[in-house]
């Protein structure tokens, strides 16, 4: 008889255990939610970059908001890794920006006989600028001027190397151009052994107010007609202005920047997409207070300056709020 209470007694001490646990872990509903979650991983880039933390702000807000999804962001060195770690299914969504998303889909550049046809946009978010810098004390003051002239173009393999050269060569600007990484090339433009520098960056770029403090700088800029030019070659371009005194006392200068975007690959589910883009847009006022550059961004810029198709997803969220959507940025499933 005793032997029968006992093993009353443990059954019963068992079941309250369990109560318990689920009453500390969650409702049953809930637990098979959380098993249910989409997991995503997203590609950023190098985490001492902005944009690094602009990702990571943009998972944080979107796992908040979507109780389904999960992203992770993982550092990556650009947006060249993350877009063909996309194609190889390694990544599933990321940041990109439209001279990568362009090349790849169409498979030109250096995606040249290899497209990523799986690539698809979700937005754009703000873009880069291109610098084209010379010291004030060489005298330059056009890029005609740079003729014969040492100029670093960028960081070796960078974007913005990869820039100078496209856009030199078609308006036929000929300075000699000085290879060097970033940090170096300012040194040697302090030092006086080149002229000036370039780099496609934000607004401020540390590394040009680095300079001017040290020896005052020019930004160099484009002519309007040499814009149209550019863009109607390189339609990946946007006519962009750098403020004035953006860097002490240098005036606004006439440039071209990039929209720096997110893509992701075309297999991720459409209903999860629409979300993250729908979660994306209604709380980017939030992100915007992290992240300052991304405050004036709006979904017509992506529709209108997309150089790669929608993700099904990203469409049906733009065709909800009543953009047109021109027809280079419908995806072919959604023909």
């Amino acid at each position: 008889m005793e032997e029968i209470r006992f093993k009353k007694s443990v059954f019963w001490l068992i079941v309250l255990l369990i109560f318990s646990l689920t009453l500390f872990l969650g409702k049953p509903g809930e637990l098979l939610a959380q098993e249910k979650k989409t997991l995503l991983k997203m590609g950023a880039l190098p985490s001492g970059s902005g944009w690094y933390f602009l990702s990571t702000q943009i998972a944080t807000v979107v796992n908040r908001n979507l109780p389904n999804v999960e992203i992770s962001a993982r550092e990556t060195t650009g947006t060249r890794e993350n877009v063909l770690r996309m194609s190889k299914n390694e990544l599933d969504l990321g940041m990109s920006e439209a001279l990568v998303s362009y090349e790849c889909y169409r498979g030109i550049g250096r995606f040249k006989d290899k497209p990523i046809a799986n690539h698809r946009l979700l937005w754009n978010n703000a873009t880069t600028y291109m610098h084209w810098a010379v010291t004030q004390d060489s005298g330059i003051k056009t890029f005609e001027e740079l003729e014969g002239k040492l100029f670093n173009p960028s960081t070796i393999g960078g974007g913005g190397e990869y820039i100078t050269e496209k856009v030199f060569e078609l308006l036929g600007f000929k300075p000699k151009f000085y290879r060097a990484k970033l940090s170096d090339a300012a040194e040697a433009v302090k030092d006086g052994r080149i002229v000036g520098f370039s780099y496609n960056g934000t607004l401020p770029t540390p590394i040009f107010v680095e300079v001017h403090a040290a020896r005052p700088i020019r930004l160099l800029s484009l002519k309007e007609e040499q814009v149209k030019k550019v863009i109607e070659k390189y339609p990946f371009f946007v006519r962009a202005v750098i403020p004035a005194n953006t860097y002490k006392n240098v005036p606004e200068t006439v440039t071209l920047g990039l929209y720096i975007n997110f893509a992701a690959n075309k297999e991720v589910p459409d209903e999860i997409i629409y979300g993250i883009v729908k979660t994306f847009w209604r709380n980017l006022p939030e992100i915007a207070k992290a992240f300052p550059l991304v405050a004036k961004t709006k979904p017509e810029e992506t529709v209108n300056n997309a150089t790669a198709p929608l993700h099904r997803g990203a469409l049906k969220y733009y065709r909800e709020i009543g953009l047109k959507i021109p027809q280079e940025a419908i995806p072919p499933e959604a023909q």
